[in-house]
């Protein structure tokens, strides 16, 4: 098998000219998402697939998500590689739906791709509005699993946009994908690669189910420091990861690219438990095709 290399980046939360960002950001979310594509280009990086996984726009319109597709078209160009996306718990899905897919409203954006002879998911962890945590309801976890079952032996790899569970991110479970048993319980004895996701604000390695890995990507627009569980203190930053994957193994490389040391914000966290009230995965829905890009 070839070399396989992928540009991972995540949460760039862009914004509209006339919207102020998120947090008192010294550089424009925007000019950060740039820096990273300039990067790839000096470096000569030449993957073969760009990954933007989830909180691609703040707040953004159906119009704004047409303007982020036509520019993503454009880096791709330049890079020479696919961008493939997927949503965070900031995305607008109805505004995602009409003005990037141009396609009326579904319950949710997950899809797969075949390159090398390796199977590439990307899931939609976001769950409802307002809500920072991820869920994956019970008809994606179905399509996934029955995807899994068509390609048993096919390496499989992983992108969603919430991190799964582990002791490490104990402090961070009011933020993190919720149904976490629920999805291992479909990746168990499934030849996964790794999974890879963004939301943290910072980078985290780990494995679950003892034996598959997850990386967690540092941000594309802030870095947060969370070591203090009950006060997060916000940073400007830019990093992405690059992913290789050589003979279905994966080893992936952290490439920071600015990081700010004035603190632009901060945020209060109450109770950092799992969400009190989440939704049953009741029942059995028949799955659907995959949606293509």
């Amino acid at each position: 098998m070839n070399k396989f290399t992928i540009v991972h980046l995540s949460d760039p939360q862009l914004t509209a000219p006339a919207q102020s960002p998120q947090y008192h950001q010294q550089i424009a979310p925007i000019a950060k998402l740039q820096r990273i594509f300039d990067d790839i280009v000096t470096h000569q990086v030449e993957p073969d697939l760009i990954v933007v996984s989830g909180d691609l726009l703040q707040g953004g319109t159906s119009d704004d998500y047409a303007r982020l597709h036509t520019y993503f078209q454009q880096q791709a160009q330049r890079v020479g590689a696919p961008v493939q996306v997927i949503l965070g718990d900031q995305d607008d899905r109805e505004a995602f739906n009409v003005g990037y897919l141009e396609q009326k409203h579904q319950p949710y954006y997950a899809y797969k791709q075949v390159y090398q002879n390796m199977d590439f998911y990307f899931l939609d962890s976001k769950w409802e509005p307002n809500k920072e945590a991820g869920w994956l309801e019970r008809e994606q976890l179905d399509w996934l699993n029955k995807n899994l079952h068509l390609a048993p032996r096919r390496r499989a790899f992983i992108f969603l946009h919430h991190p799964l569970d582990t002791p490490a991110l104990r402090g961070m479970r009011y933020a993190i994908l919720q149904n976490n048993r629920e999805l291992l319980a479909i990746l168990h004895g499934h030849n996964i690669g790794g999974i890879f996701t963004g939301h943290l604000h910072f980078g985290a390695s780990y494995l679950v189910d003892n034996s598959i890995p997850v990386t967690s990507v540092g941000s594309a627009t802030t870095y947060i420091d969370c070591q203090d569980l009950h006060r997060h203190e916000v940073h400007d930053g830019v990093s992405y990861n690059i992913i290789t994957i050589q003979r279905g193994m994966a080893s992936v490389t952290s490439h920071p690219l600015f990081l700010g040391q004035p603190v632009i914000d901060t945020i209060t966290i109450g109770n950092t438990g799992f969400a009190k009230h989440r939704p049953r995965l009741t029942g059995q829905h028949r799955t659907s095709d995959s949606v293509p890009f």
